[in-house]
């Protein structure tokens, strides 16, 4: 839905309806499209006479491509076999321009390492013609280098038994199901100290079951989505309190209308489908927790509309809000409301449980599309409130995800928030003049991933730009993990989405 565009969302959000100021908006778009284009000269400038010879191993520029002793920090390379650069900044003039360039290089050095090297760089060129760029000066801002002999992931997923089969004929339940479904649930759900992995396709769910380290064995279940709908989201954990982790997959449409939620009882490994006294609903997303501390696990369902766009790209009121069941133990759930001045209509897509607030029982926070994200605090009794302004945390953007973790050590859970970050946005924004408070809330949305730190007090602060993590790209989901087993949290973002041949927005 957001390859809309933004020069689209421009449109929208600042052009008038008619007269001499429709003219003026129309200008406006008009020089916009012209600065693009001339943005789009740039990065193909950047593609083949930049990239293209350092993946070839010439790491050195001619006099046309660059000045004299102008170059990318190559020289620890002996090979390059990822190149990218792009412009964040972009002030042109008839024969030169002034940049800020974000660079990205991976290769092996001369140790035989694997290198990566990326950063930013204030940059200069000039236009010998109109069609044409020399690069005149780069004096880079900052860059990070990492080194290390092999690589820190290897894909084993078809060895290990961990791939789907293709989708049986007559099965398919379209693109926008394959586009919004996808969950996985990894749980021990046989008890022989093996996880397993519970995946949910459109119209089927599967388990693979692990045989011993990185061995599998897939069955698919005897159960299917009501009629019209598909599985959109696994919540797995204890809904009956024996011992053993239980799934309630939650199901979707493509015309909003409301599903039964596919309730699933484990008995030692063998799952059962149970009649459920859950409401109808149309979820894509699902969370297990206790938000209401009395050990027995809840649930939250969060909805996505099944449409083109919403009512508001920048602050959608079209949705429907969260949903909030108190579980009782026995597969039974009793449902529980915010006032109704805090019933948002929220386009939800994720979200992430934890005592955010430090008060001994988690809290919720929902990263929302569209628009701004909530922190849900739960009263006695379950009633959930809506605290994000008292903590600074509401976030305006394309919620895409969220987690917690204590990323600075102070004891305290910390929240990162998966957005979007657009190089094209950027560039469109800075030449773009509309209302101070509209730019604000436009800039961003294009500035990408947010890290909230906590503070003593309560509130929190955004840091994600000062510590290099706010470019995630089209960010879908990301996580906090020790992925190099130092003691220190690292970040995983996943980024990306359907594209046409021309993919320099991802």
């Amino acid at each position: 839905m957001k390859s809309f565009g933004l020069v689209a969302l421009l449109s929208l959000t600042v052009s008038p309806a008619s007269g001499a100021s429709e003219r003026g908006s129309y200008k406006v778009i008009h020089q916009l499209d012209t600065r693009e284009a001339l943005q789009d000269s740039l990065e193909s400038f950047f593609d083949t006479r930049l990239c293209t010879p350092i993946k070839q191993g010439r790491f050195s520029f001619s006099e046309e491509v660059a000045a004299p002793g102008v170059q990318l920090p190559t020289e620890t390379f002996v090979w390059i076999s990822g190149c990218s650069v792009r412009a964040l900044a972009f002030e042109p003039t008839a024969q030169s321009a002034t940049i800020r360039l974000l660079f990205e290089l991976d290769g092996v050095n001369r140790e035989g390492a694997r290198q990566s090297i990326r950063g930013e760089a204030a940059a200069t060129l000039s236009r010998p013609r109109a069609d044409a760029w020399r690069l005149e000066k780069v004096e880079p801002a900052w860059r990070t280098e990492s080194i290390r002999p092999e690589p820190r992931f290897v894909e084993r997923a078809e060895s290990a038994g961990l791939v789907v089969p293709a989708e049986a004929d007559g099965e398919a339940a379209g693109m926008q199901a394959a586009m919004n479904s996808g969950a996985l649930a990894v749980r021990d759900f046989n008890g022989d100290g093996i996880q397993e992995v519970l995946f949910a396709d459109p119209r089927a769910l599967y388990l693979f079951r692990g045989k011993e380290p990185l061995h599998y064995e897939r069955t698919r279940l005897s159960v299917a989505p009501p009629k019209g709908a598909w599985f959109s989201s696994l919540a797995a954990g204890d809904f009956d309190a024996d011992g053993d982790p239980d799934v309630i997959a939650t199901t979707q449409t493509a015309w909003n209308a409301d599903s039964v939620p596919v309730v699933l009882r484990n008995d030692a490994g063998t799952f059962t489908a149970i009649p459920t006294k859950l409401p109808p609903a149309n979820s894509h997303a699902s969370l297990v927790t206790d938000f209401d501390g009395d050990g027995k696990l809840d649930l939250v369902l969060l909805h996505y509309p099944m449409k083109f766009g919403p009512d508001n790209f920048l602050d959608a009121r079209d949705g429907r809000p969260a949903r909030f069941f108190r579980g009782m133990g026995d597969f039974t759930f009793q449902e529980v409301s915010p006032p109704k001045a805090e019933l948002h209509r929220r386009w939800g897509l994720a979200a992430v449980a934890g005592d955010l607030l430090g008060e001994g029982r988690p809290q919720i926070y929902v990263a929302n599309d569209f628009g701004d994200n909530d922190l849900w605090r739960f009263e006695e009794g379950g009633t959930p409130r809506d605290v994000t302004d008292a903590h600074g945390l509401r976030d305006p953007g394309n919620g895409m995800s969220a987690d917690v973790g204590d990323v600075n050590g102070d004891g305290r859970l910390d929240l990162y928030v998966a957005n979007m970050f657009s190089k094209a946005g950027t560039r469109v924004l800075a030449a773009t003049q509309v209302d101070p408070k509209l730019k604000a809330r436009l800039d961003k949305f294009a500035a990408g991933n947010t890290l909230y730190l906590a503070r003593a007090d309560g509130g929190f602060d955004e840091v994600a730009r000062a510590r290099g993590v706010n470019r995630g790209l089209w960010a879908f989901g990301a996580i906090f993990l020790d992925a190099d087993d130092d003691g220190r949290l690292d970040l995983a973002v996943a980024n990306g989405f359907y594209s046409a041949p021309n993919r320099k927005d991802l």
